[in-house]
C-alpha cells in the first residue's frame, strides 16, 4: 500500500474496516491502561507524600526534649515550648509557588473522649489550648480513631474548599490522642491541580498520537492477511476457484489461510464431482434408452419386468424383443463389476445379443427364401420352419467377440437367453453362468433352468449347451439377478434364495403381481441399508385360456 493510501486509511477512522476497528480497540485499551496507570501513580504519589511527611514530622518530634515523657505536649500547655514552636514555624514556611500553608495546629482528644482541643502558638513560643466546639474535622478524626485495622499515619481531609492534612503524632506512651493539622489554602491546591492537569493533557495528547500510530501499525500487521483473504474469498464467491491464500505465518491467521485453501480444494473437488455426477446422469439416461421402451404384446402371454439400479448406472440389463421369425427373445444378464465400466459393457452385451440374434435368423430366412424361390414354393416358407435355436448362436458369437477383443479388461457377464415360441410354449435357452430362472406352476416351482455353460466373455470358442422346456398354460418363467438374493438388511443379513422361494411358492394371479410381491418384500427387507447391487427381474406367464 502506498504512503498516500496509508494516510487516507489512517484518517478515515469512521469507515468500517477491520484494521480501523483493531486500531480503535488498541487505542481504547491503551487509554484505559494510561488512565489506570495515572490513577495508580497519583495514588502512589499521594501515599508516598503522606507517608514521607508523617515520618519526617514524627522523627523531628521525637528529637524534642522531653518527647519520651507521656503526654509531653499536653503538659506543656501555658508553658514556653521553643523547640516545638520552632518546628511548627519551619513547617509553616514549607510553601511553594503552587500552594501555601495557611494554618498549623495540634488537635488533641482527652482520654474520656468527651472533648477535642486545639493547641497552637498564637502569640509566641507559649503553647495555648482552646476547646473545639464546632469543627468539621473532629467527626472525621473520631471515625479515624475507630479504625483499628492498619491505622493510617496521615490523611488529607477537605471541607468547603479548605484542605488539611492530619498527621498522627501520638506516641506509645501518650494517653491522649494528638494530630498535627497542616492547612493548605484552596488556591494552592487548585494551582497544584492545574499544574498536574497541564501535565496530564500533554501526556494524554502524546499518548493519543503514539497509541494511534502503534494501533494502526499493529492493526495492519494483523488485518493485512485477513483483508487479503477477504479479497480472495470475494473472487471465490464469484466462481473463481483458481485463487489460493498465501500462508505467511504459523499463527491462527496462517491456520485460517490453510483451512481456506483446503476449502478451495474441497470446492474444486466438489465441482469435479458435480461434473462427474452430471456425466453419470447423462449415462444413466442413455443406459435407460438401451432397455426396451415397450414390451412386445404377445397374445395369451403376460410379460413383466423390474429394474432398480443401485447406482446412477448399472451393469444389469434385461431385453425382450421379437425375432424375424416371430418368436420372442428373452434376455436377462448381469455384467461383472460395478459403475461406469460395467454400464459400458452392459450396452455392448445388449447390442451384440440383439445384432447376432437377428443376424442369424435373417441369414436363415434369406437362405430359405432363396431356396423357396428356386423351387417356386414361396408359400411354404413359415416361421415354424425356421430352426428355433439359430437365434441362440448370439451367445457364442457374443462370447467370442468379448473374449477376443476385450479379453484384457477381464469383463464378462452372466447371461440367460431364451427364445420362446408363443404358439407352442416351447422355450429354447442358454444359461451362461446366470442365476437359474424358475418355472412356476400353480402348484409351486416346476423347474430350475440350471446353467448350460460358463459366464459369457471369458474364454473364446466356449461351447454353450442348449436346452428346451415347455411353458404350460398358467406357468410363469421368472429370471432375476443376484442383486435379489444377495441383498442385505441393516443387520447385514442376506435375503437368500430360500426367502425368495417362499415368496414365489405363494399363490399368485399374474406375473405382475408376483414381481410386485417380491419387490415389496425385498425393499422392506433392505430398509435403510445401502444397496450393493442392482435388482433386475423378468417374468413371463402363459395365460390359461378359459
Amino acid at each position: 500500500m502506498k504512503i498516500l493510501e496509508h494516510f487516507k486509511c489512517y484518517c478515515s477512522f469512521w469507515k468500517p474496516s477491520l484494521a480501523r476497528r483493531i486500531s480503535l480497540y488498541f487505542l481504547l485499551f491503551g487509554l484505559i491502561i494510561f488512565f489506570v496507570t495515572s490513577m495508580l501513580y497519583m495514588i502512589g504519589a499521594k501515599k508516598h507524600f503522606i507517608g514521607s511527611t508523617s515520618k519526617l514530622i514524627n522523627d523531628q518530634l521525637s528529637q524534642l526534649d522531653g518527647s519520651n515523657e507521656p503526654d509531653y505536649i499536653w503538659k506543656g500547655i501555658n508553658r514556653p515550648q521553643p523547640q516545638l514552636y520552632r518546628l511548627l514555624k519551619i513547617l509553616a514556611n514549607l510553601s511553594s509557588s503552587f500552594y501555601m500553608v495557611s494554618e498549623i495546629s495540634i488537635y488533641s482528644k482527652t482520654p474520656d473522649g468527651a472533648s477535642w482541643y486545639r493547641l497552637d502558638f498564637p502569640d509566641g513560643p507559649t503553647l495555648q489550648s482552646n476547646r473545639i466546639s464546632e469543627d468539621p474535622y473532629t467527626n472525621k478524626l473520631d471515625r479515624w480513631l475507630k479504625h483499628r485495622f492498619r491505622p493510617a499515619k496521615a490523611k488529607i481531609y477537605s471541607d468547603n474548599g479548605s484542605h488539611s492534612m492530619f498527621v498522627n503524632i501520638t506516641t506509645e506512651n501518650d494517653v491522649q490522642h494528638y494530630f498535627l493539622k497542616i492547612g493548605v489554602d484552596s488556591q494552592g491546591i487548585t494551582g497544584v491541580m492545574h499544574k498536574q492537569m497541564k501535565h496530564f493533557v500533554v501526556f494524554f495528547l502524546v499518548a493519543l498520537i503514539i497509541l494511534r500510530f502503534l494501533g494502526y501499525y499493529f492493526a495492519r500487521k494483523i488485518s493485512g492477511p485477513i483483508e487479503n483473504l477477504s479479497e480472495i474469498s470475494t473472487d471465490v464467491a464469484k466462481g473463481d476457484l483458481s485463487k489460493s491464500a498465501p500462508v505467511t505465518t504459523n499463527d491462527e491467521i496462517g491456520e485460517l489461510s490453510k483451512n481456506f485453501n483446503q476449502m478451495i480444494e474441497g470446492l474444486r473437488e466438489r465441482e469435479r464431482i458435480k461434473i462427474i455426477e452430471f456425466e453419470l446422469e447423462k449415462g444413466r439416461q442413455i443406459q435407460m434408452e438401451f432397455l426396451p421402451t415397450h414390451i412386445p404384446q404377445v397374445p395369451n402371454y403376460e410379460i413383466a419386468t423390474s429394474f432398480y439400479p443401485a447406482r446412477k448406472v448399472s451393469g444389469d440389463f434385461y431385453d425382450v424383443f421379437t425375432l424375424p421369425d416371430g418368436r420372442i427373445s428373452l434376455v436377462i444378464a448381469d455384467v461383472c463389476d460395478k459403475g461406469v465400466g460395467s454400464a459400458l459393457y452392459m450396452a455392448l452385451f445388449r447390442s451384440l445379443i440383439r445384432v447376432f440374434s437377428n443376424q442369424a435368423l435373417s441369414e436363415q430366412l434369406s437362405a430359405a427364401v432363396k431356396s423357396a424361390q428356386k423351387d417356386k414354393k414361396v408359400d411354404s416358407i413359415l416361421p415354424s420352419g425356421i430352426d428355433p435355436v439359430s437365434g441362440l448362436r448370439a451367445v457364442a458369437d457374443t462370447n467370442n467377440y468379448i473374449a477376443l477383443n476385450h479379453g484384457e479388461e477381464g469383463m464378462f457377464a452372466t447371461l440367460f437367453l431364451g427364445i420362446l415360441d408363443p404358439e407352442t410354449g416351447w422355450l429354447y435357452y442358454i444359461n451362461g453362468g446366470h442365476e437359474p430362472p424358475l418355472i412356476i406352476s400353480p402348484n409351486g416351482i416346476k423347474e430350475k433352468l440350471e446353467p448350460t455353460g460358463p459366464a459369457v466373455g471369458i474364454i473364446a470358442d466356449t461351447v454353450f449347451g442348449i436346452r428346451r422346456i415347455q411353458l404350460e398354460p398358467g406357468d410363469i418363467l421368472i429370471g432375476y439377478t443376484d442383486g435379489v438374493t444377495e441383498a442385505r438388511s441393516p443387520q447385514d443379513e442376506l435375503f437368500t434364495r430360500n426367502r425368495l422361494r417362499s415368496l414365489i411358492e405363494q399363490p399368485f394371479s399374474s406375473a405382475t403381481e408376483l414381481l410386485e410381491r417380491i419387490k415389496n418384500n425385498l425393499f422392506s427387507f433392505i430398509d435403510i441399508a445401502p444397496r450393493g447391487d442392482d435388482v433386475t427381474m423378468l417374468a413371463v406367464q402363459r395365460i390359461t385360456l378359459v
